[in-house]
């Protein structure tokens, strides 16, 4: 647990402190505080209509919050592979690769070590964006307990975004390269589960539902926790570390 330890803090404190990630936390501040500040105007405005209408007001947590998270998650799923691409294809470049691959560390604690690492990142992007629902409480009520879960649900899918990004830069040593395949593997999480839709085949169409991560994303969006949906996230994120783990293992028989 150590050796995953250290190599987790070493590349997260790498990462946070470069001036790539700051970069890109500012573009994705920029990018949310622009959308937030549409999203609250919207409401506002549909709200003042609703009451002119003797309506009701329509829920904060479905019109702001929900589509802010939609926002949080388009946003992630491009940047997050230019900050995971520099856990191994980083690495691979500047010839540090070899030198970890012969230090007494198994290729799974490496793997391990790595993800977490690009988790935390992951983590540190979204907690920004927490931010702005969690300021909001100043001016409106909401129910804390359903923003959570939302954001137990987008916590556990960056999760999965950080494992496929992690698996891109195993591949290669080119960063543009890493990056143009973590998002490609990130989108493809999100559509592999479409080519089930209106199949005539049944187990087939069973099994393309469940795999579909909009599917499992959804309970979460509803305010709920079903053991199925976390044990998907937890099993997918686990497959790509395993994936991740292969390929460095085979890297030490080259």
């Amino acid at each position: 647990m150590r050796k995953i330890y250290l190599i987790a803090r070493k590349d997260f404190k790498q990462v946070v402190t470069s001036p790539l990630f700051f970069l890109i936390a500012f573009l994705c501040t920029l990018v949310w505080t622009i959308m937030y500040r549409t999203f609250l105007q919207q409401f506002a405005e549909q709200g003042m209509m609703s009451m002119m209408q003797g309506g009701h007001g329509q829920s904060l947590m479905t019109t702001v919050f929900v589509q802010h998270i939609s926002v949080v998650n388009l946003v992630l799923i491009f940047t997050l592979p230019a900050l995971t691409m520099r856990l191994l294809s980083e690495e691979k470049k500047v010839h540090t690769y070899d030198l970890l691959l012969t230090s007494p560390v198994s290729s799974t604690e490496i793997a391990i070590g790595k993800f977490l690492a690009g988790f935390g990142i992951a983590t540190v992007l979204l907690f920004i964006s927490f931010l702005y629902p969690a300021f909001t409480r100043l001016f409106a009520k909401f129910d804390w307990v359903t923003l959570l879960v939302l954001y137990l649900g987008i916590w556990l899918l960056t999760g999965l975004y950080s494992a496929a990004g992690l698996f891109a830069s195993s591949l290669t040593e080119s960063a543009m390269l890493a990056v143009f395949m973590g998002v490609v593997f990130n989108l493809l999480i999100w559509f592999i589960g479409q080519t089930g839709a209106g199949s005539s085949i049944q187990w087939w169409s069973s099994f393309a539902t469940y795999i579909s991560v909009g599917q499992h994303l959804v309970n979460f969006l509803k305010g709920m926790i079903k053991v199925s949906s976390c044990v998907f996230f937890i099993s997918s994120t686990a497959f790509f570390v395993f994936l991740s783990q292969r390929v460095v293992e085979s890297s030490r028989w080259r």
